[in-house]
């Protein structure tokens, strides 16, 4: 197993420099309502009930900082590069991106049935964007350090491969009603219901996402890993990208997909290449029986 796509060495100070002025200017705007003075433009003519005319971009600038420093944080390649650190990063990501969407579902769970936590509730977006980076770096280099010495490394434990079936079709069902109660939008279907199918739909996804195949070799383990940081490149793109592109409401409509654009992005990019695999070898297979 070998470590792909990561940026050189150096990038990590980079990182650094990036991140920690970020989370500072973040802090500033989302405690003291700090914004740089003059840092934006008028973008309407008058202020409205979401949107103001004068748009200042202290908020997107930290989320630029913070995101971009992290991820040069938590993908710059090490010094020594070898199986030890692709495992390591493996095990990472698996439990990052586990424990986040853990989190993720306990807080769309509280919402629903109790309602929005103090402060957590009204600055879940934020809270998301550097979450999952934050537990990588930390569990990585946690793990760098307990096995600096040793070669050992066990693989991270998946889910039987019947609760695969389960997340397909508990993701496909609730992806057709979430779709279907956002396009109908009737009074008879309350924001909980359209919450819930959201809910089931990223439940479905996890399941999906980290059940094991019927075969789970050293192949499909760099597969995974491959698949997972690019995905997770995907993820950060989008938000990115949203940053720039969206404001107010439309931001927070492009912040919903963002939520599950990483497992996405993985299970489309996972099934493409098992069907590529499974292809190739039935080709194989079926050349091997026509020389015999």
């Amino acid at each position: 197993m070998k470590s792909k796509f990561l940026f050189p060495t150096w990038c990590a100070i980079v990182g650094y420099l990036l991140s920690i002025p970020g989370f500072i200017l973040g802090y500033l705007y989302t405690i003291n309502k700090y914004e740089i003075p003059g840092f934006g433009f008028k973008m309407r003519e008058k202020n409205d009930l979401f949107q103001p005319s004068f748009e200042n971009f202290t908020n997107e600038l930290a989320i630029f900082l913070v995101v971009g420093g992290l991820i040069l944080i938590a993908f710059s390649r090490n010094k020594k590069e070898d199986e030890l650190s692709a495992k390591l990063r493996l095990n990472s990501l698996y439990w990052s991106i586990m424990i986040y969407y853990f989190l993720y579902i306990l807080g769309l769970l509280f919402s629903i049935t109790i309602g929005e936590i103090p402060f957590i509730g009204e600055h879940a977006s934020e809270i998301n964007l550097f979450t999952p980076l934050v537990i990588f770096i930390i569990r990585y280099n946690y793990l760098m350090h307990v096995n600096k010495e040793s070669y050992l490394m066990s693989q991270p434990k998946f889910l039987s491969n019947s609760y695969r079936k389960i997340g397909i079709f508990l993701s496909l069902i609730s992806l057709v009603v979430f779709v279907l109660v956002t396009v109908i939008k009737t009074k008879d279907l309350s924001d909980t219901f359209s919450a819930s199918s959201y809910l089931a739909l990223v439940i479905g996804f996890m399941l999906w996402t980290f059940s094991r195949h019927k075969i789970e070799d050293e192949m499909m383990m760099q597969q995974r890993l491959e698949n997972l940081q690019l995905a997770v490149y995907f993820n950060y793109g989008v938000l990115l990208l949203a940053t720039i592109l969206f404001y107010s409401l439309n931001f927070l409509l492009v912040l919903l997909f963002a939520q599950i654009s990483l497992l996405l992005f993985f299970i489309i990019r996972m099934e493409f290449i098992n069907y590529k695999n499974n292809k190739l070898l039935n080709t194989f297979e079926g050349g091997m029986s026509y020389e015999k």
